[in-house]
Parts: structure tokens; C-alpha cells; sequence
């Protein structure tokens, strides 16, 4: 075999063996799956002011692995001051039908008990929007019904509440989509009800009311919890959590 053979040999194998990995590596992406929740909460201030609330989690699925990012407020204190305040992260991961997951902290700290082995449905329970407070609505026909192209729109006028001092009008609208249809996140478990579509919208529309014992007229407003796929620019991050996961299980 000439030399140019021997390297042109070399060249080929080296380029097969990088497409192969690099198609491996492309697969592992290709099966991440990310969505991010979000609610916005409108608080109504003492002089009649407006001050929007608006807190969010992501959540990753990996082959039968899940993992939720959740976000946290961080203090650092010197001398009772303080000297440091920031939002952090922290990745809780678990395998589907387990009962225990594993808590990773990106910015470790000797406060943090980081590679923490926790049970799931109490981890989750303090952190996830999902709630039984709608749970009620499915003993209810909807007041109106949209239907349009992939999507339904249940509508609940102001249906009755265990809150009978309230005194104002809370129109309840429930968006379901072909998207996502497949994700487990929910925010009810009992409304997340048609078949092939998910809940991934919901939308309160509160009339405003005037409140004797706060002396005051609570203005117009809106809440909203909404879920929606996101793309994943930290990929490698993400995917390495995972298999991190995989790791600390052996």
C-alpha cells in the first residue's frame, strides 16, 4: 500500500468515525424533550396598584428519565449585610414509576446539600403548578365551547366557589391543543380530560369588585398558567444531568 493509500485511508476511517459520532451525539438530543410552565399572578397592592407575579419551572424528558429545573431565590449575607442576591437553579431527575430522584445544584455551595437523594412526590409537591382546585368544574357543563382547528376552548362563567365572600365574577377558560398531547406535566389532572388533546391554558378573568372589609375596589385582571415546548440551547448541560442521573444509580 502507497503512502497516500495509508492516508487517505486514515482520513476516511477518521471522518467515518466522527459522522458516527456525532450521529450518536445528534440522537441523544433528538430524544430531549423540553417544556416550560409559567404563571402570572396579579397582586392587588394597598393604594389600588397592580404588581404582576410571574414564576416559572422547565421541564426535560429524556427516554424514560424526567427532570425538572426549578429556580430559586439565593442570599449571601457578610456581617448581616447583604452582599450577594441572585435567582439560581437547582435539577431534580428521576426515573418514570420511581419513587426517589436525585437534586443537582449548578452553583454549589457547603449550605447546599448538593447530589441529595429525595422522594419525589415530596419534592414535587412544594415546587409544581399542578392543583385539585379545578377539580370541581368537571361536575359542570362549560358555558361555552370553541372549536377551532387543533384547539378547544371550554369556557366557565363564574361557577360557583367555596369562596361565596368573594365579590367579584371569576371567568374560567380552558385551552386545549394537539401539542404536547403526549407531555405527563399537567395542571389538573381531572381537566387535562380530552382524548387526544392537552390542557396547556389556563386563563382567569377576574371582573374586579369592591371589598367593604378593605375599604377598596379590586380592579380588572387577569391570571394565567400556560405550558409550551421550548428548544434547549444548554443541550449538553441538560443531557449530562441525565446521565449524571444514570450514574449515581448504578
Amino acid at each position: 500500500m502507497t503512502l497516500n493509500n495509508i492516508i487517505l485511508t486514515t482520513i476516511f476511517f477518521f471522518l467515518s468515525e466522527t459522522k458516527h459520532l456525532n450521529c450518536g451525539h445528534q440522537n441523544d438530543h433528538e430524544k430531549l424533550v423540553a417544556i416550560t410552565l409559567i404563571k402570572k399572578t396579579p397582586i392587588v397592592e394597598y393604594d389600588n396598584s397592580m404588581n404582576m407575579i410571574e414564576t416559572h419551572y422547565n421541564v426535560y424528558y429524556y427516554n424514560d428519565l424526567i427532570m425538572y429545573e426549578f429556580f430559586y431565590e439565593f442570599d449571601s449575607l457578610v456581617d448581616n449585610r447583604t452582599a450577594l442576591q441572585e435567582i439560581r437553579r437547582f435539577f431534580f431527575v428521576f426515573q418514570k414509576d420511581s419513587s426517589y430522584g436525585h437534586k443537582y445544584f449548578p452553583n454549589s455551595n457547603v449550605n447546599l446539600d448538593h447530589n441529595k437523594r429525595v422522594k419525589i412526590d415530596t419534592e414535587l409537591l412544594s415546587h409544581k403548578f399542578e392543583s385539585n382546585i379545578y377539580d370541581t368544574l368537571i361536575n359542570y357543563k362549560p358555558d361555552s365551547l370553541y372549536n377551532h382547528k387543533d384547539e378547544i376552548i371550554r369556557v366557565y362563567k363564574n361557577p360557583p366557589s367555596a369562596n361565596s365572600v368573594s365579590q367579584e365574577k371569576h371567568d374560567l377558560y380552558f385551552y386545549y391543543t394537539k401539542k404536547l398531547k403526549d407531555v405527563p406535566e399537567t395542571f389538573s389532572k381531572k381537566m387535562d380530560n380530552i382524548k387526544g388533546l392537552k390542557l396547556t391554558k389556563i386563563l382567569i378573568k377576574v371582573s374586579g369588585g369592591y371589598y367593604k372589609e378593605f375599604n377598596m375596589t379590586f380592579p380588572a385582571r387577569e391570571l394565567l398558567q400556560e405550558m409550551r415546548e421550548i428548544s434547549v440551547s444548554n443541550k449538553d448541560e441538560i443531557v449530562g444531568y441525565f446521565k449524571r442521573y444514570k450514574e449515581n444509580s448504578l
